[in-house]
């Protein structure tokens, strides 16, 4: 059979036997023998009657296909199989916090109106109505203003126009036909995830959405959700206290009530030790790690510098699968693989979606500089169409932390309560994160929209000790999911051409058994069996031909296997290691 067929559809006969011509016949010579050992009976031409004529075909590669159930076909495809009982969870764990909610009485609307046309008239700026839409936290005051009065006008009383309402968090905006102003209310309401989550409009947009975040209420009274895929990427920014850490929560939680494990893998940084050690009970199930990592979620500069080099590695490795399948994007790859049109055996898997949630990243940066900042950088460029997603946070969101290169490559970013204009600018491109007014109030900037004022939703620690319970009670994997090893190139030998065999790689023993097993000299052989990334692998194999145990490089082909034998290999390995020692 031709491996680059679609296969598995059925009998695998049917792939190339055409019933509608006459059956094959084969020709034996009379002193043949069968491979059954027997000889068939034939007439005085030596020809043998093609109904007598077993048909043989070599389909090595589909065997395991044929001997299976359709249960058993639907796993080698399906990879949420793997978990068939596990269950998403329901959001019962969660509270309603709807004794905190508080209603906006007609009396404060009638005030804020009074104020706000008086503070306007005292600037010769006349007004013919106001529309007042309530929200959780804020109020939007949508203004008519009087004929030859310019929106530019009002914007720059925004300072006045706060003084006179005797408020923090007032903020002018521009709406398509007037102009806005946003008041806080004098009680703010706790928005829940619950709400967001249960909401008409969300149930109808999650399913076409690839990894929905649920994020809070609008000053219109809106349910506010997002695609990350369509981001691609997200900075979260705020001071100290001001709802950063509720919205990273918030949005670990929103995909944890959306995906299953197989569809999903957390890599999970917090140099601080405390902001997500929460998530640790999930490592059977959606967190990811190094193969030698102790704790899936990283707390170590140098392990996160490696993980991050290791995301590179797991980027470049999606890439060369796209390249092969014929795919642009990991959803039109992972349909292709799930309508059993890539070949597992090639080393095609089902891709999960990454999402790498680092906090408090100034601190890396100040510890790693260059080493952070360019690893990160080459992911926010290339990762999205493999399906890997940044979010990054931090309470420092100063020039020299949010610098030219993260802001060009993180065009989605959420800002919380700052302390001054310049931190918001520096955020958002824009003033405004300075006079929200925390707990919670945050602005989003979506590439190609407007910012959006949201009340972030609220998911505090006791709703995601449930959350975590709920899902690590259930059935897990048998550990995280591995990303590839990165090893660092100081630490490898002297490369192609001047390989040192005292410095075989520690996996060296592991894949020359692989390759003799398998009789195939092969890069990806090893990436598949060992999990490696594509430059670690092809060390391996360049120190295998060293020791005489593959041929030399032959294009496209793989590398002929100089030994056939274990009992070869064994005795090539001790001649290996009595050389080390001498």
């Amino acid at each position: 059979l031709d491996e680059e067929d679609e296969y598995g559809t059925g009998n695998p006969l049917d792939e190339i036997v055409d019933d509608s011509g006459p059956a094959p016949v084969v020709i034996v010579p009379d002193d043949e023998i069968p491979s059954d050992g027997k000889p068939v009976a034939g007439d005085a031409s030596g020809v043998i009657p093609a109904e007598d004529v077993e048909l043989i075909v070599d389909e090595s590669e589909n065997d395991f296909l044929a001997n299976l159930s359709e249960d058993e076909r639907a796993r080698i495809y399906d990879p949420r199989l793997d978990l068939p009982k596990y269950e998403i969870p329901p959001t019962s764990l969660l509270e309603d916090y709807r004794d905190r909610w508080y209603e906006v009485s007609r009396d404060e609307l009638e005030m804020n109106k009074q104020r706000i046309v008086n503070a306007l008239a005292s600037y010769k700026i006349g007004v013919t109505g106001i529309n007042a839409k309530v929200g959780p936290t804020v109020t939007l005051y949508k203004i008519r203003l009087a004929e030859g009065i310019k929106i530019a006008q009002v914007r720059k009383l925004e300072e006045d126009i706060a003084i006179s309402l005797g408020a923090k968090g007032v903020r002018v905006v521009t709406l398509l036909d007037s102009v806005g102003i946003e008041v806080p209310n004098e009680k703010a309401s706790v928005v829940a995830l619950k709400a967001v989550l249960n909401s008409p409009q969300f149930k109808e947009k999650e399913k076409k959405m690839n990894l929905p975040l649920a994020l809070g209420i609008t000053v219109t009274n809106e349910p506010y959700f997002v695609d990350l895929t369509k981001m691609p990427h997200l900075l979260v920014a705020g001071a100290t206290g001001m709802g950063k850490s509720v919205g990273l929560n918030c949005i670990l939680a929103s995909m944890l009530f959306t995906k299953h494990p197989a569809e999903l893998k957390l890599v999970l940084v917090d140099p601080k030790k405390v902001e997500l050690s929460l998530y640790n009970k999930l490592d059977h199930h959606f967190l990811a790690k190094l193969p030698d990592g102790d704790e899936a979620i990283i707390t170590e500069t140098k392990k996160v510098v490696y993980t991050l080099k290791s995301l590179c590695v797991e980027m470049d490795d999606r890439y060369e699968l796209l390249k092969e399948a014929d795919v642009r994007q990991i959803t039109e790859y992972n349909e292709k693989f799930l309508n059993r049109r890539l070949n597992p055996l090639k080393g095609h898997k089902f891709l999960p979606y990454i999402v790498v949630v680092i906090d408090e990243f100034a601190d890396l940066l100040v510890t790693a500089g260059r080493e952070v900042e360019e690893p990160i950088a080459r992911l926010a460029q290339k990762a999205r169409a493999v399906g890997i997603h940044l979010v990054m946070a931090t309470q420092r969101p100063t020039t020299d932390i949010i610098n030219g290169t993260i802001k060009a490559n993180f065009n989605a970013r959420i800002a919380f309560r700052v302390n001054s204009m310049v931190d918001s600018r520096t955020i958002i491109d824009s003033p405004g994160a300075n006079r929200l007014i925390g707990r919670g109030d945050m602005l989003v900037m979506a590439p190609g929209e407007e910012l959006v004022r949201v009340q972030c939703a609220l998911v505090d620690t006791d709703e995601l000790i449930r959350i975590n319970k709920f899902i690590s009670d259930q059935h897990g994997y048998s550990g995280p999911f591995l990303l590839p090893e990165y090893v660092d190139e100081s630490e490898e030998g002297d490369g192609v051409g001047e390989v040192d065999l005292r410095k075989r790689d520690k996996m060296f023993e592991e894949a020359a058994k692989i390759v003799v097993q398998y009789q195939q000299g092969s890069t990806s052989l090893l990436q598949r069996k060992l999990n490696l990334g594509y430059n670690r692998a092809g060390r391996i194999i360049d120190q295998l031909e060293a020791a005489g145990i593959v041929g030399p490089f032959e294009g496209s082909k793989a590398r002929a296997v100089l030994i056939t034998d274990f009992d070869t290999l064994d005795r090539k390995l001790e001649s290996l290691d009595h050389q080390t020692i001498l």
